[in-house]
């Protein structure tokens, strides 16, 4: 299914959040690698991996045929995510697989232009990642190794009882290696692990509890905190930053931002900002809210009582106060929510309190004005804008319902795009180019007897165009610069069966491909830091 393309780039991973981020696993199935990593990494472009009984196939995109690469199971279980291509232009190598049974596969490598002609890497292979020079990683019977020049080295051997986790730096030259919790409101102290990819040389922190962690994309920062204190790992210990605080506001990203924003623990209602050497700095005395934001901007937003009394948000920019602005307001459930686009000059809120839309002016003449854009809506949710080219990006893209309808609408700021998606929540990406821009977009049905169901559009010019109708899957490449050209769908979908018809949309045309389909092995590999680990 078309997933929503996020405007909220997060910079760290968080345990508590890995289902945000892009997971290296494998997963076993009878039947967000983002997707804009997805259409931008030019090895996973050249073909889609789907599956057809009991066998694995190759279906290229620019002409269309069709590779068996043999048998792939043992048991009919599905493969639904796998690391095939790493995200680089520099190899034609990819990964495939055989042998599946539901838990475990042997590995194999080979080229986009020689696909049958396989290299076996590993039998019983629980998960692997493969890296952007061709190395890779893999676990085997609790053990993880190193595969490079046709040769694997182990780097670490679990415990029999532990459960663990591994991190990939962004630069691939690290990994952090943690057990996982499956009970986070228990104690749970353990030792954690550095090692240097290329070289195996390993740091053990010992004693420290995992959590709750924060760390950067470079694993340069690692952060946890526990019993009031935030914790650095380095230099082999911990080092603690600041104590006697609740836990920091923004945890998630304070291994990225080096700033820690918190209250004390005999202050709850003041608002700090805090250093990795603990100085500290009064931002309000008078705090309500603090308002989570995912963009690595020297801003700072949040909601206090100002001197009148009235609840106000607050907004800061490199340090100075922007402004302080009236009658917007979140409650303790429904915090007020922010969205900063990609290389706009306005920032974005929403308070389902007020039912309304606001954005502030971050530069030019109008800087630190506000501006209601909507009001009268619910069940707001920010989608994807995809900017190519110098033409500026300040308007937002967002799906919502006015207050009055049982359905939801597409918006530009405070206009209409499309009055009526249906009562089921869709998503849309908007693409601006030097020359034009238009927005693809999906619609959801209910579950009938085929299933859950999407219909994917192009808006462009005021003209609606239908791209596929009665999907149930599609192969996790949409090429939003090429509007769906040769984008592979999983139509017609017999939930008895468990098969589909695999069609491909070439020339404004949908062109039967294959039938029986099961469905489509999905690339997960990602440019960043990724978690490797099998989920259950």
């Amino acid at each position: 299914m078309f997933k929503k393309f996020t405007s909220k780039l997060p910079v760290i991973f968080c345990f508590l959040v890995t289902c945000l981020f892009v997971v290296l696993a494998s997963a076993c199935s009878s039947g967000e690698k983002s997707k804009a990593e997805s259409q931008k990494s030019t090895s996973s472009n050249k073909f889609s991996l789907y599956l057809k009984g009991n066998n694995l196939y190759m279906a290229r995109y620019n002409n269309s045929e069709i590779i068996d690469l043999g048998p792939c199971t043992t048991n009919g279980s599905v493969m639904k995510e796998f690391s095939i291509t790493p995200y680089s232009k520099d190899t034609d190598l990819f990964c495939s697989f055989s042998d599946y049974d539901g838990e475990t596969y042997t590995l194999y490598t080979s080229t986009s232009k020689a696909p049958t002609k396989r290299t076996k890497v590993a039998d019983k292979v629980t998960v692997h990642s493969i890296l952007k020079n061709g190395d890779i990683l893999y676990l085997s019977n609790k053990e993880l190794f190193l595969y490079k020049g046709g040769k694997a080295v182990s780097l670490f051997k679990e415990n029999k009882e532990s459960e663990m986790r591994y991190t990939i730096s962004e630069n691939q030259d690290k990994l952090f290696i943690v057990p996982f919790n499956h009970n986070s409101e228990k104690e749970f102290i353990v030792d954690a692990y550095f090692i240097d990819i290329y070289s195996g040389k390993k740091t053990i922190y010992s004693d420290i509890n995992p959590n709750i962690l924060s760390y950067s994309f470079d694993l340069d920062t690692v952060c946890y905190f526990n019993d009031n204190t935030l914790y650095q790992l380095k230099d082999g210990s911990s080092k603690k930053i600041v104590a006697g605080i609740k836990q920091p506001y923004n945890y998630y990203s304070v291994a990225s931002d080096k700033v820690i924003y918190t209250s004390k623990i005999d202050e709850p209602g003041f608002l700090y900002k805090f250093d990795y050497d603990g100085n500290e700095e009064l931002v309000s005395d008078s705090l309500v809210e603090f308002v989570d934001f995912n963009r690595k901007e020297d801003l700072l937003a949040y909601i206090e009582k100002n001197s009148e009394g009235e609840t106000v948000l607050k907004i800061q920019q490199n340090g100075e106060i922007l402004g302080e602005y009236k009658d917007i307001q979140g409650s303790k459930d429904d915090k007020i929510e922010e969205v900063l686009p990609y290389n706009s000059k306005y920032w974005y809120f929403f308070s389902k309190e007020n039912n309304k839309l606001w954005r502030v002016t971050l530069k030019g003449d109008s800087k630190g004005e506000i501006e209601l854009m909507n009001d009268n809506i619910s069940n707001f949710d920010d989608m994807y804008t995809d900017k190519k080219g110098k033409k500026e990006n300040d308007s937002l893209l967002y799906t919502a319902k006015k207050l009055e309808n049982d359905y939801y609408s597409l918006f530009i700021d405070g206009n209409i795009v499309i009055q009526n998606l249906g009562e089921y929540s869709s998503h849309a990406n908007l693409v601006i180019d030097d020359t034009n821009s238009y927005i693809i977009y999906n619609t959801s049905l209910p579950g009938t007897s085929t299933g859950h169901t999407d219909t994917y559009h192009i808006w462009e010019n005021g003209k609606d165009t239908i791209v596929a109708e009665n999907v149930k899957d599609y192969n996790g490449f949409l090429p939003t610069y090429e509007k769906f050209e040769k984008t592979y769908f999983l139509t017609d979908y017999d939930e008895n069966k468990g098969t589909g018809i695999l069609k491909q949309y070439l020339n404004g045309k949908l062109k039967d491909i294959d039938n029986d389909v099961k469905g489509f092995v999905r690339n997960n590999t990602s440019s960043r830091g990724s978690i490797l680990y099998k989920y259950h």
